[in-house]
Formats: structure tokens, sequence, C-alpha cells
């Protein structure tokens, strides 16, 4: 039987890996870890090794070249970016030995690991989020060309990111950590394109979306779906690769922006993705794959990926997520029953209770160092909420203010069945099978504004036949608080409904009459939310606005534009989400608690 290095199996991408290559190439696994970890319990590797080093140094990798020797095995496989970096910066140590490691070279790893660097190879063929490069504390005011809330990254791959909604605390952080990079904050659907690749082109490829991640504001997948259909994101990573000419594995981590329906690339990994779970049980073998091409050839992997039985599906990882039972109860409790619903698609491995048990008493041992750090996150969010009281201040003072509301979802519940009506787009050919409702409308906007406003008439019809079950049980707040606060500001509805829907509904509401303004999706600046705010604002007069919406990144997009932003949410997770960034977030009725009480204090 052959055999493989895995190194180092102190990760959670390990048991994957090792998985991966054990199932479609029957070697036997040697797993060598550098600290203690749950994995050195698991029965997926026939021999553990365990050596206590750093893995910035020589020592690593020549304890793991020693082990590959003494365990007669062909090839090395990293799994962090540790691992990767330092495997191949020594790969005389294993050449010698006649070992493969199945590593890109060093000069390619560092320079898509670069974020300054790979955004100007890259920048004619990719959309990145803008940001400056901050080499010294001199550099710091270069950040006021960017536009809040921005992110402050460490240049390595723990980039460790921080949040801010204002200049001062983004400056005050980048001073702490330069040189670091600031960067513009996109908020979006986190989306990943994965590839092996030999000198540019794919040999499998695979995508995925992010459902939870480590923390509300982002991080590593707890629940994650693939492979997310969308030619774009396969076009993206492409154009990629052949630029790079890359050879390896290699992630290619976006947010997609539905709003403006395009892809901004936050960073490359060019290492095995946290989520390599999730590719491996739906069949895409990406370990096993990057040892054949590193020991048999590129044609050999292509020969092999085309004979591979995939699939789409969930992963949920229960176990790395008791992080959240510290944190958010009700999200571990999510992760629970979607991992029970489908177990052989979670890090709970049957066949290996004591990998398990040991990773669930880790669990329990951290967690006062997750107490620690989610009271820290709290922290921050509340450090930032100053910044934005300073801009809700400014609203309240001012006697033209303007509260916009967004309709479905943020004001009423409207109850259109979407997947009927998107199904029936796509019949019609108004939208592609991997379309969104809002992306079509996006493109048919911005490329025959005649086929928009039929797609938006078949719309239309869906949205009237939802209004006959319509009721005051759909209101999402009390009657009377959007009538107090008509008392004290001008009222504007701005949609992707149709006008005539809005009108309708709030008539049928009772409601209506407390509303100054409508502007929805057929009144002539198209689908563009920000675009729907201004034309609210330029139709009552205002010129201080406080907007309410169910959309994350239209909230966070209107206050980047100057307005006042909260987040309509009864969601816990997204309430986290919004606030960690200073941005208010709750359930309606509790919003305007607030406001109303605010505006009352000024009589």
């Amino acid at each position: 039987m052959k055999c493989c290095v895995v190194a180092s199996i102190a990760s959670r991408k390990s048991v994957a890996i090792a998985k991966s290559i054990k199932s479609l190439l029957h070697y036997s696994v040697v797993g060598v870890a550098h600290a203690k970890h749950p994995h050195l319990f698991s029965t997926v590797f026939e021999k553990k090794y365990l050596f206590e080093v750093p893995r910035d140094g020589e020592e690593w990798p020549t304890l793991v070249a020693w082990v590959a020797n003494k365990e007669e095995c062909e090839a090395v496989v990293p799994v962090d970016f540790a691992d990767f970096v330092a495997f191949s910066k020594y790969a005389k140590l294993f050449n010698e030995l006649g070992v493969v490691v199945t590593a890109p070279s060093y000069e390619d790893i560092a320079l898509a690991s670069d974020r300054v660097r790979v955004v100007e190879v890259l920048k004619h063929i990719a959309e990145f989020p803008a940001q400056v490069f901050v080499k010294s504390l001199s550099d710091a005011k270069s950040i006021y060309s960017l536009s809040p809330p921005l992110v402050v990254k460490s240049l390595g791959d723990a980039s460790n990111p921080s949040f801010h909604l204002d200049y001062e605390s983004a400056i005050n952080e980048a001073s702490k950590r330069t040189p670091c990079i600031v960067q513009e904050y996109i908020e979006g659907i986190a989306r990943g394109y994965y590839a092996l690749s030999h000198n540019g082109v794919p040999i499998i490829e695979f995508t995925h979306q992010r459902v939870v991640e480590y923390l509300p504001i982002g991080g590593a997948s707890l629940a994650a779906k693939g492979f997310i259909e969308d030619p774009e994101l396969f076009a993206l990573g492409r154009r990629v690769l052949k630029v790079l000419k890359w050879s390896g594995v290699i992630m290619v981590e976006t947010r997609y922006s539905e709003e403006l329906g395009k892809y901004y690339v936050l960073e490359l990994n060019p290492k095995f993705w946290g989520s390599i779970d999730l590719a491996v049980a739906l069949g895409y073998h990406f370990p096993a794959l990057l040892v054949i091409a590193y020991t048999q050839g590129a044609e050999k992997a292509r020969e092999a990926a085309k004979k591979l039985m995939v699939r789409k599906g969930e992963f949920i990882w229960i176990l790395d997520g008791l992080r959240y039972v510290v944190k958010i109860p009700s999200v571990w409790l999510y992760l629970t029953r979607k991992a029970f619903l489908h177990p052989l698609y979670s890090d709970i491995h049957i066949l290996n209770m004591a990998k398990n048990f040991m990773q669930f008493a880790k669990a329990l041992t951290r967690a006062g160092r997750e107490s620690r750090l989610w009271a820290a996150y709290l922290k921050a969010s509340k450090g930032e909420l100053k910044y934005w009281v300073k801009r809700f201040v400014k609203f309240l003072s001012n006697s033209k203010r303007v509260v916009i509301f967004d309709l479905d979802g943020t004001l009423i519940f409207l109850p259109v069945n979407w997947c009927y009506v998107r199904s029936e787009l796509i019949e019609l050919g108004f939208a592609l099978r991997w379309e969104s409702i809002n992306r079509a409308l996006m493109r048919q906007w911005h490329s025959d504004s005649e086929s928009y406003y039929k797609m938006s008439s078949v719309l239309e019809g869906e949205e009237l036949k939802a209004l006959k079950k319509l009721n005051s049980s759909f209101l999402l707040a009390p009657r009377e608080y959007i009538g107090n606060l008509a008392k004290y500001a001008q009222i504007c509805i701005a949609t992707k409904q149709s006008a005539r829907v809005a009108e309708e509904a709030l008539r049928k509401l009772g409601i209506r009459n407390y509303v100054s303004a409508i502007v929805g999706r057929d009144s002539g600046v198209g689908p563009v939310k920000i675009e729907l705010y201004k034309k609210c604002l330029e139709l009552v007069g205002g010129s201080e606005a406080l907007i309410l919406d169910d959309n994350m990144e239209l909230v966070i997009e209107a206050y980047r534009k100057g307005f006042t932003s909260m987040l309509v949410a009864n969601n816990v997770y997204k309430v986290a989400k919004s606030m960690r960034l200073g941005i208010p977030a709750g359930p309606l009725k509790e919003l305007l608690k607030i406001v109303l009480q605010c505006l009352g204090s000024l009589q």
C-alpha cells in the first residue's frame, strides 16, 4: 500500500483531506501534528506523530520530511497556510529524500497571499474593495480616501480583521498595526471559488456559499452549501488562475453584491480552505487529485476528476460550532437541527467517537476563552455605535427630516411565493436559472429597459394576488407607531415592489394617509435602492433621512452615501452582525420605539 503524510493534522481540515486520499487512492495516511489536537485520536490516520514545534522555521519541515522518509511515503500534503509556506520554502529537504511536496512554489504562494501585490497583478480582471496600504504612521491619512465602514487587516494569512464605522477608530487601529491594509467593508453573499489547477488551467473546480460563520461578521464556515451555480463566479476564478498561471490548490474568496450584481475579490488563499469537508463530502476530491497531479501528472488527475460522482449539498460543523453556545445559543441549535437531518454531512464522524469526544471536551475547555472573545466583540460594537449616534443626532436636529421605509420584509410582510414567481420568470425568459429575482431585475434594467418593465408587470401581477391575503397581522409594527412617527417626520416608501402594489398595500393596512410619497421599481429610477432613497428625498423636499431596511447590504450602502440607517431584523445572528459595525438592528417595533422616544424628547 502506498503511503502519504498529511501535516499538520492539528487542523479541522485534516480529516477531510485524509478521508479523500484514502477513499479515492486507497493510500495509507500518516498524520503529523504540530500541537495537541483531537484529531490525534482520529482513526482515519494509520499512524500519528506529534512534534510540538513552531511551523515558521526549518525544524517543522525537517521533522515532517523525517516521518515521510521513515514511513516510506511518496508524498507530503500540507494542510494550513503555515504548512504550505514551510514545505515549499524547504522543498529541498523533501526532494533529497525522494518525497514529493504537493504545494506550489514558494514564490507563487508569496505572491498570491500578498494582499497588496496581488491587487496590482489582478486589478484588470477582478474587482477588489477599495483599499490603501498603510506602511507607516505617516500613511494613516490616506484612509480618508475611503468611505466607511472600513476594515483593517494584517498582511499575513491571519488577517485578524477589525471593523470601523468612522475614520477615527480605523486610523487608531491602523496606527497600531502598521504595516497593514485598510479596505472599504463589503457586505454581500460570502462565496468562494476553489480549484486544483495546472499552469493556469483548472483540473477540478468547486464553488460554495457560507451560511453561518465563526462570527456573525465573518470567518470560516460553520454551515455551508455548494456547489453554487453561477457562471460569473466560475469565470472570475478561471481568470485568476490564468493570469497567475497557477499550479496547485487555491481559493478565491469573494463577496457577491446582489444589489450591484458583481463579485468583489476579498483575498486569495493558496492553500486548502476551511470548508474542504463540504467539497470532499460532495465528491469533489481535491486532496486525492492533488496527490495524483504531483505524483502522476496533471493529465492523470484530469482523467480521475472526470470519473468523480459529485452532487450538491450542505455541510455542518456542529462540533466546531460549539463556540456559539456561549455567544448566540440559538445559532448552535440551528446547526444541531441541520446536522441531525443529515448526520453524514457534519463533523460528527460516526465511526470516530474518540475524536468526537475529545473535540467536544476541547470545546468545553475553550468556553471561557470564547466568552472573552464574545465580550470583546460586543465591546467593539459599542465602541463603533457612538459614530452612528452622532449621525442620528444630526437627523433628529434637522427640521426637514424624512423616514424612508422599505416595504416587504421591513414595514409589512407581503405573502408572495417568491420561489414560484422566480420559476415563472425563468420560464418566461426574464431570469436565468442561476439568478435571483433582484439580480434579473438589475440585469434587465441595465441592458433592456423594455424587458425590465415587462418583467416588472409580471411581478406586479403576482404581488397584487398576494394582497388578497393581506390583513393587519402582516404589518410588522403597530399602526399607531406609524401614525406617531408621521407627527415628527415625513414618511416615504422606497420599495422594489411596484408603486401600485405599495399604494394598495398601505391603503389596505390603513396607513396610507401617514405616507407622504411612494417610490417603486417602476417609478423611473430603476431597482437600485440608493436611487430610490434619493428619489424619496427629492419628492418630499427633505434634507436628512433615516433609512429602515431589512437588507444589510442596502443599509450599509445607505450609510456610506450619507444617510442614517438601521437594519430591521428578527434574526439574532443578523442583529449581531449589524451591531458589530455600529449600526443598530432589531425588530421594527423595537427600532421605532427608540426613534419615537428620541423624537418625543425634542418636544
